[in-house]
């Protein structure tokens, strides 16, 4: 997996769990890729709402824990990554909407195919 810099943008939580946007700390990869023929771009700020959202400390931690989706690359993935699978946070939940399983995806200039969709949660 990728462990480059990172940037501070925007979340925007799904109105399932009462909407607004939070913090949160991405990759530029992630907002850089296309999924379902959209962009992966964050939503518009500011943060409405305190804190910041949470990728990797679990999903039974408390506050918003990211929605994502889980692509299978269609060839060699990209360098410096290494499996058949990967995780792209997903900070739209318009786009996230849109990435139907099968959905292409194109993540540092490699194909891959939406294989599993996990919700955000909000504890």
């Amino acid at each position: 997996m990728s462990s480059g810099r990172f940037v501070r943008t925007f979340y925007g939580i799904s109105t399932e769990n009462g909407g607004g946007v939070i913090n949160i700390r991405l990759q530029p990869e992630t907002l850089s890729a296309q999924i379902g023929g959209a962009a992966n771009a964050a939503p518009a700020g500011p943060a409405t709402v305190p804190g910041s959202a949470t990728i990797s400390q679990g999903r039974r931690s408390a506050g918003v824990n990211v929605r994502y989706v889980t692509v299978a690359w269609t060839g060699d993935p990209p360098d410096d990554y290494e499996g058949l699978t990967a995780r792209i946070v997903v900070p739209n939940p318009t786009v996230y909407a849109g990435a139907t399983l099968g959905s292409a995806v194109t993540y540092l200039e490699t194909e891959a195919t939406v294989v599993g969709r996990t919700p955000e949660t909000v504890k």
